[in-house]
């Protein structure tokens, strides 16, 4: 632990020598207020941390990427952060009429949300329109005040994963598997390779799954029924795929901490010998055919544009991040177990909705291969290897459909006294409202879906 008063000094020192700053989240043991920076060097994840006494310097002003960490913590730990530029409350609903900017008869103003049409998760949004051009835009994401990282604590470890796939239900593979390799770290244990392959290959069908759900929503805008009922028929093909083989649509109650709680790789490796080939062409070719189709190009070519410098320094992540050319894929350099020798990273220059989309269209294809490469690895030995308890802490990654998802555990007496998660999205959300300057309000759920960023990672 770094003395308090050296403690922002040193994270600043080693972002300005080229740490990449991944996260900032609090915890309290007893009294005291304990403040952690996450940073990566040299792509290994290193953790700082230092008591808080009083009030501490805020990184935000040269590191935009820790605005919204520091806000949520300043309102939610009551940690205050000196120098914070100023801003509209983060985790608390507004009225809507406070967040007016311009007070004119010719400007519009628009709820969208909480509740809308589909299945959509829950954010308000207050919307300033003169005719459709953007004024302001202004997000609430904290309305159903979940309290999940809170009900982790002395949850028994066996139980705990499943709290984690209720993080974000569509990404429940991700969140268990990286809370299962967080705490794993801290025991000293490794899951059997068995384990560790049936965990990517359901890691990977859940990418799959997740970007043809976004590359559907996308055709939906763009009022392509039939290719989106193509694709969102893909889709129904993987989850009734991982609901034979683990018994759920989303293959809940499959990881636990130590590997799997079945031999998962031996039913993944039979139903895919029946069922992959055609779930592969099924989806490769609507997902072509969508692409290939170049009025629907055409309206995400410009949509949405984030540009290199702004992803980067925002701290962006996943395909949004991937699509304005950032490298930042978690598999490519962090252990990933059946990663092939050639493994690039899907990368477009363009920042808009349309790199984007191909950023998906390309994972998903290697997503599939990754598949394959697992299962023709067919890795012997136990499912699941037994571990003791032990006090410590630690902080592990996965990459997930959304990109970086980041979990510290903390076990003290032999129980968990600390779970805090950030997933992608979080690290996503704050260059929403950035990429809608310059569009109009009919491009606002093309942007949204070209994101594909789930509100349940946020308010956790």
């Amino acid at each position: 632990m770094i003395a308090p008063s050296t403690l922002q000094a040193t994270v600043q020192r080693r972002i300005d020598a080229g740490a990449r700053l991944a996260w900032i989240f609090a915890d309290r043991v007893g009294t005291d207020s304990i403040l952690y920076y996450v940073i990566e060097e040299n792509g290994k994840l290193q953790t700082l941390s230092g008591q808080v006494f009083d009030a501490v310097r805020s990184l935000a002003v040269r590191v935009p990427a820790a605005a919204w960490y520091e806000r949520e913590i300043s309102e939610r730990w009551n940690v205050r952060f000196e120098n914070l530029p100023p801003s509209r409350p983060l985790t608390t609903v507004v009225p809507a009429e406070q967040l007016r900017v311009v007070e004119s008869s010719e400007v519009s103003t628009l709820l969208y949300g909480p509740v809308r049409s589909g299945i959509v998760e829950s954010v308000r949004w207050v919307v300033e329109t003169a005719g459709e051009d953007f004024i302001s835009v202004y997000p609430s994401m904290w309305l159903k005040h979940r309290g999940l990282e809170a009900r982790f604590v002395n949850v028994p470890i066996a139980l705990a994963p499943y709290v984690a796939e209720h993080v974000s239900g569509a990404s429940a593979s991700s969140h268990a598997a990286a809370f299962c390799k967080a705490t794993e770290m801290l025991l000293g244990v490794e899951a059997p390779e068995r384990a560790r392959a049936a965990r990517a290959v359901l890691v990977e069908f859940e990418r799959i799954h997740q970007h043809l759900d976004s590359l559907a929503k996308l055709a939906e805008d763009a009022s392509l029924s039939v290719g989106s009922a193509q694709i969102f028929a893909a889709k129904e093909r993987v989850h009734r795929l991982l609901c034979e083989t683990t018994g759920n649509r989303f293959a809940r109650g499959s990881i636990c901490v130590g590997g799997t709680r079945f031999d998962v790789f031996e039913r993944l490796r039979e139903t895919c010998l029946r069922e992959l080939d055609g779930l592969q062409k099924h989806a490769s070719s609507a997902v072509d055919r969508l692409v290939s189709t170049q009025s629907f190009m055409d309206r995400l070519i410009g949509t949405g544009t984030i540009s290199h410098g702004d992803a980067t320094a925002v701290g962006g992540v996943g395909p949004t991040a991937r699509g304005s050319g950032v490298s930042c894929d978690v598999r490519a350099g962090d252990g990933f177990l059946f990663t092939p020798l050639d493994f690039r990273e899907a990368l477009e220059g363009g920042g808009d909705a349309a790199a984007r989309t191909l950023v998906r269209v390309a994972e998903i294809r290697r997503s599939f291969q990754l598949v394959r490469n697992a299962l023709d690895a067919d890795p012997g030995g136990p499912h699941r290897t037994s571990f003791g308890l032990s006090n410590g802490e630690a902080v592990a990654r996965v990459e997930s459909p959304q990109g970086e998802l980041l979990y510290f555990v903390r076990i003290d007496s032999g129980a968990i006294a600390r779970v805090a998660v950030r997933g992608a999205s979080f690290a996503n959300w704050p260059l929403f409202v950035p990429s809608l300057s310059g569009n109009i309000f009919t491009d606002f759920s093309f942007i949204e879906h070209s994101f594909g960023a789930l509100q349940s990672e946020v308010d956790r």
